[in-house]
C-alpha cells in the first residue's frame, strides 16, 4: 500500500503499520486529476530548515494547473494538521497503469477504508449556503456507486465542502444520512446489526459508476467477497458477485428481487440471479431473513411435512439446486416461498418459477412480481428441490432493419438503377409496378431488404453500354453479393431513365422494401416503373472534379456539395432499352442459371471479375448500426464498394 506524506508530498511505502487519513471524492475528468505518474516528477523539498512555501516549488507548471490539485493540496494539508504524516488518495497512490495493482487495490480498498484513522470526504459542490437537508441532497457523492462503501468502512468520516470547511461527521449526521442513503442509523454508527443481501444491495440502487463492471466490484467489500477484475466483462461482474456470495451464504434474500414497472427487462422467462443492484427495493422496513427452524414451524402449514427440507443450496455448472416450498398455480408456472419478508410483513415472499419444455430445469418468469404472500397461499406446499438456471441465454427479440448503400470508385460516376425482388427464383413475372418498381440510385438512397428473402438488383451501365448486374441480399443477418458481367443482361432490365437528372437534383429518400409499402396509384413518381414516367427535357450539365472515388454512401441531409455534377447526353442514357414488367431478379436467375441456395449458404462477400478492358472488384462491410430515438429496432447499414481498373 503506497501513502502520500502530507508535508513531503511524495509518494511512500512506509514499513510498519502507520495511521493515515484517507480522501474519499467524486472524480473529475482523469486528466485534471492529480495521477502517479504526475507525482513521479515532484521534487522533495529539504529535509531541514523552513519551507512553508515547499508546494509551490515541487510541482511542474502542467500539474499546478490541473483543476484537481486545489483538491489535492486540501486534503494532505487537512490530514497534517491533525497530526497525522500520511494520506492515501485514490487519484495518485494506485498505478492504474499496472493491471495487477489495480485489481489488488480494488479488492483490498473496504479494508483500506476501513483501517484509516479518518476518511475526508470532500463535496465539490457544496458551498455553505442553503439547507443542509437539501444541499446534501444534490451533492453529486451521494449518487456514486464506489462512495457507498467509503461512507460505511471507516469509523471516522468527517465531511467539508467546497472550500475545505468541515460541515460535519457521520456520526453527527447520522439521521440525515440514513435518509439520504437509505442505510439505518446502527449500519452508520457501528451498532451491532446483521443487513441481509438484499438490504446492502438497496443501498447500491440507483448510484452510477463509470465503467458497468463498477457496480458490481464496488460492492466486494461489503459482501466481504475478493475476485479477478475483468474490465470489458460488463454486467457478468454482478452475475459473478452474486455466485461468489452465495457461496458462503444460504441467505435467499438475494433471490428477493422484482423488475421495474415503470422500465422492467424485455425477457420475461429469466434465470434466478439479478441483472443490477437496481431491482433490489427500498421498503419502509428493510428485508430480512427468517430462522430455518422458525420457517419450518411457524410459517409453513404443514411443518411435518418439511421436518428434512435442506437449508442451503448448491451451485453447479447446470444451475442452482436448492429446496423450496412450491405449489403449481399454473400452466407450467410455480410459486415458490423465499425464507425471507420485510420486518413489517407477517408472512414470507413468493417468486413465481416457469419449467422449461426442453428440460428439467426452472426459469424465474413475471420478474416484475415479488410477491408478498397471504396465509392462503401457504396452503398446498410441498418442499421440491429442483435446479433453477444462472442465466437464460434467450435475448429479446429486437426488431432489426438492414439498409444498402452503394459506392462506386472509378474514374467517372455511371449512372445506376435497381430492382427490390420480394422473392427470388419463385417466379419472373411478378408485376414491377404493383410494388417498388425499378428506381434509379440516387446518391442518398438506403436499399431496405428483409432477412432470408427478398434479393436487390443493382445495375448500371457503362460508357460503351455494357450492363452490369449486381446481386445483394441478406441470410442469417450476414450479407452476399453476386457479380454479373454477361454481355446480354440488357435483356433484363430496364435501363430507359438511367438517368436524366445530375446527382445535384438527386431527391433525398430511404427507400422500403417491396413488403412494406403500399401502393397509392401514380401520385408519387418515386413508386412508378421507369415506362410509365415521361421523359426528361432538360439537361444539366458541369465539368467533372478530378476525383476517382464517388461515393454514394448517404453522410448528410444537407446539400449534395459531396458529389460531383455529370454531364449526361441524352443518346447515352436512352441508347439503351430494355426490361419491361416482368421481375429481373427471376428472369436472371432463370436464364443463366444461379443457384440462388448455393449463393445464400456461402454468403460471398467479396467477388473479383476481370473483363477484357478492366477488372471489377465488389466488398460489402457493415456501417453504422443505431437504434432510433422514436422507435426500438435496430437499423443496420451495410455498404457496398465496387471498384474498377
Amino acid at each position: 500500500m503506497r501513502l502520500l506524506h502530507t508535508k513531503r508530498l511524495t509518494i511512500e511505502t512506509p514499513t510498519g503499520v502507520r495511521p493515515y487519513a484517507i480522501l474519499s471524492h467524486r472524480w473529475l475528468a482523469d486528466h485534471e486529476e492529480i495521477s502517479f505518474q504526475d507525482l513521479q516528477h515532484t521534487q522533495a523539498p529539504p529535509s531541514e530548515g523552513p519551507h512553508n512555501n515547499y508546494t509551490e516549488a515541487t510541482f511542474p507548471s502542467n500539474v499546478r494547473s490541473k483543476q484537481g490539485f486545489a483538491k489535492f493540496l486540501g486534503a494532505c494539508d487537512n490530514a497534517s494538521r491533525a497530526g497525522l504524516e500520511y494520506i492515501w488518495i485514490d487519484t495518485c497512490c494506485i498505478d492504474k497503469t499496472s493491471s495487477a495493482e489495480l485489481s489488488e487495490a480494488i479488492n483490498s480498498m473496504y479494508a483500506w477504508y476501513q483501517d484509516s484513522a479518518v476518511c475526508y470526504v470532500y463535496l465539490h459542490d457544496v458551498d455553505d449556503n442553503g439547507d443542509l437537508r437539501s444541499t446534501l441532497e444534490k451533492a453529486d457523492w451521494f449518487k456514486r456507486g464506489w462512495t457507498l462503501q467509503e461512507l460505511i468502512a471507516p469509523e471516522n468520516v468527517y465531511f467539508f465542502n467546497k472550500d475545505w470547511m468541515k460541515i460535519g461527521s457521520k456520526a453527527t449526521w447520522a439521521r440525515i444520512l440514513s435518509k439520504l442513503t437509505h442505510i439505518r442509523e446502527d449500519v452508520l454508527l457501528g451498532n451491532p446489526c446483521t443487513p441481509s443481501i438484499a438490504e446492502k444491495m438497496s443501498w447500491a440502487a440507483g448510484r452510477k459508476t463509470k465503467k458497468i463492471e463498477d457496480r458490481a466490484y464496488s460492492l466486494m467489500g461489503l459482501f466481504g467477497i475478493h475476485m479477478p477484475i475483468i474490465y470489458g466483462e460488463g454486467e457478468k461482474a454482478f452475475r459473478r458477485l452474486q455466485l461468489e456470495i452465495m457461496k458462503s451464504s444460504d441467505d435467499q434474500t438475494i433471490f428477493a428481487w422484482h423488475d421495474s414497472l415503470t422500465h422492467p427487462h424485455p425477457v420475461r422467462d429469466r434465470g434466478l440471479l439479478a441483472s443490477a443492484p437496481d431491482v433490489f427495493s427500498r421498503g419502509a422496513s428493510p428485508i430480512v431473513t427468517i430462522d430455518h427452524s422458525n420457517f419450518i414451524k411457524s410459517v409453513l402449514c404443514n411443518p411435518n411435512q418439511f421436518r428434512d427440507m435442506q437449508r442451503g443450496y448448491s451451485i453447479l455448472n447446470d444451475g442452482i439446486h436448492i429446496t423450496l416450498p412450491m405449489k403449481q398455480v399454473g400452466v407450467d408456472v410455480w410459486l415458490a416461498v423465499l425464507r425471507c419478508k420485510r420486518e413489517d410483513q407477517n408472512f414470507p415472499y413468493g417468486i413465481f418459477l416457469k419449467k422449461r419444455l426442453d428440460c428439467h430445469d426452472f426459469l424465474r418468469t413475471s420478474p416484475t412480481k415479488l410477491r408478498k404472500l397471504e396465509s392462503a397461499d401457504l396452503e398446498g406446499l410441498r418442499p421440491l428441490t429442483i435446479r433453477i438456471a444462472v442465466d437464460h441465454h434467450i435475448l429479446p427479440a429486437i426488431g432489426r432493419r438492414q439498409f444498402f448503400t452503394f459506392q462506386l470508385t472509378y474514374t467517372s460516376w455511371e449512372p445506376c438503377g435497381y430492382y427490390v425482388c420480394p422473392k427470388p427464383g419463385s417466379c419472373h413475372d411478378h408485376d414491377v409496378a404493383r410494388v417498388v418498381g425499378y428506381q434509379v440510385l440516387n446518391p442518398n438512397d438506403r436499399i431496405e431488404l428483409s432477412d432470408n428473402v427478398q434479393c436487390g438488383c443493382i445495375y448500371w451501365q457503362g460508357l460503351g453500354g455494357k450492363v452490369t448486374v449486381l446481386l445483394i441480399g441478406i441470410e442469417h443477418r450476414r450479407p452476399w453479393v453476386h457479380l454479373l458481367t454477361h454481355v446480354d443482361l440488357h435483356q433484363y432490365v430496364d435501363t430507359s431513365q438511367l438517368f436524366c437528372q445530375t446527382i445535384y437534383d438527386a431527391p433525398s429518400s430511404v427507400v422500403l422494401s417491396p413488403t412494406s409499402i403500399q401502393h397509392s396509384g401514380k401520385a408519387d413518381w418515386d413508386q412508378l416503373s421507369p415506362l410509365e414516367i415521361s421523359p426528361v427535357t432538360s439537361l444539366r450539365s458541369s465539368p467533372i472534379p478530378p476525383s476517382r472515388s464517388q461515393s454514394l454512401s448517404h453522410t448528410s441531409t444537407g446539400t449534395h456539395n459531396r458529389f460531383p455534377q455529370r454531364h449526361f447526353s441524352t443518346s447515352h442514357v436512352t441508347q439503351l432499352r430494355g426490361g419491361g414488367t416482368g421481375c429481373p431478379v427471376c428472369s436472371i436467375i432463370q436464364h443463366y442459371p444461379i443457384n440462388m441456395k448455393d449463393i445464400k449458404s456461402r454468403r460471398v462477400d467479396f467477388v473479383t471479375e476481370r473483363m477484357s478492358d478492366k477488372q471489377i472488384e465488389v466488398d460489402i462491410r457493415k456501417g453504422q448500426v443505431h437504434v432510433p430515438e422514436s422507435d426500438a429496432t435496430l437499423e443496420v447499414d451495410y455498404v457496398i464498394s465496387v471498384t474498377m481498373s
